[in-house]
């Protein structure tokens, strides 16, 4: 007897199990490039568990430049049993873009983890130090770890992965700037002034914003391949089907403009030119207004609760404003609220958009007929 639907299970199984294998040898892989690279670095000597010159920036630097490898190779190697990769991507500098923002996004995180491990480690174990070997070996294991993230991460590539990377990316990438800032007072101006100055916390602030923002425009090809697929652009009350494809397009197109303006908030930051700086950073929040007010004709098929959530941050984040005018909020307090809650509101669209698609795929799979 033969079902449809337990072949194409048994499918999916076979080729988890080689991405999880292909995956194990990139990791054993990093292993020895790791522990090569920490023997060099180590020089014969003990480190310190952070500082300058540490175990803890030893093995951040190569583990996140390995895991950026990691995952550029498990971006574009085929899928098993397949010729090539399937990506939606429509054109080689799109994928370029893509994949290259998406390997940043991942390199950065394990940087700034294992930056920040090292340093609680260090309060942990004070005055200690470590011997060469352990060093070596240390580095070698925090590289393969990210490394087999990286590469699962990559192989499994979906609209919500995207989404969460972008979420894990912005918090760990604005949280190293707030710590490693050389301003203590920076939060009674505004958060922009963290991308002020020479010191790296402006230098990691102004990344985060730039990659951040190329990750939304990878984000707006794979939703609206999602949507292209399914049906939650389609009215009821439409004539015929010309409108959905130009729903599709506008969603995309929006989202486009929304990660660019985020790129280009780091590309300006507010102590070179400040109106320019400013104007990308207020667009932010008329793009999310507008999208808020009319995702119910772009996508008529979302769910009314995530339509009145949306509203719902759109009045919190206006409320915001209000108290900061009449000085119950500082700027600072104010830029928090919108920036989270437009983010928040961002991955709640994608997540219901995904979540959507697999129930289509889920009434697809259970309407296919047995054969026995």
């Amino acid at each position: 007897m033969r079902i449809a639907h337990e072949i194409r299970s048994a499918t999916r199984d076979a080729t988890a199990s080689t991405t999880e294998s292909r995956a194990i040898l990139v990791a054993g892989a990093a292993l020895a490039i790791g522990m090569l690279v920490g023997l060099v670095l180590a020089g014969g000597r003990t480190l310190p568990i952070t500082g300058a010159a540490s175990l803890g920036t030893f093995a951040a630097l190569t583990a996140g430049a390995l895991t950026a490898a990691a995952f550029v190779a498990g971006y574009l190697l085929p899928a098993p049993g397949s010729r090539r990769r399937t990506h939606p991507e429509s054109s080689p500098w799109r994928l370029a873009l893509n994949v290259t923002a998406l390997a940043l996004a991942h390199a950065a995180i394990a940087l700034l983890l294992l930056e920040g491990v090292s340093i609680v480690l260090a309060d942990a174990f004070i005055g200690a130090d470590v011997y060469p070997f352990s060093s070596a070996l240390l580095i070698g294991i925090a590289s393969a770890l990210s490394c087999y993230a990286a590469f699962l991460s990559a192989a499994g590539m979906t609209t919500t992965r995207i989404a969460t990377v972008l979420a894990t990316y912005l918090v760990v990438g604005v949280m190293a700037a707030m710590l490693s800032t050389s301003d203590p007072q920076w939060w009674e101006k505004n958060i922009s002034a963290l991308g002020i100055g020479d010191d790296v916390s402006s230098i990691i602030f102004n990344v985060t914003l730039i990659v951040a923002g190329a990750l939304i425009t990878a984000i707006s090809v794979y939703l609206t391949a999602e949507l292209g697929q399914g049906h939650l652009a389609r009215s009821p009350h439409d004539a015929d089907g010309r409108a959905e494809p130009a729903r599709v397009r506008l969603l995309g197109a929006a989202l486009v403009v929304l990660g660019v303006f985020l790129a280009l908030v780091g590309v300006f930051p507010v102590g070179w030119v400040e109106w320019v700086h400013n104007t990308f950073a207020t667009g932010l929040v008329v793009i999310f207004a507008a999208l808020v007010v009319g995702i119910r004709w772009i996508v008529p098929g979302l769910p009314w609760v995530f339509v009145a959530v949306g509203y719902a941050f759109l009045m919190i984040v206006l409320g915001a404003a209000v108290f900061f005018l009449v000085g119950i909020y500082n700027l600072t307090a104010m830029e928090i609220v919108g920036f989270a809650l437009i983010f928040a509101w961002l991955i709640l669209l994608i997540r219901n958009i995904s979540a959507s698609g697999s129930d289509d795929a889920g009434r697809i799979a259970s309407s296919v007929p047995m054969q026995g």
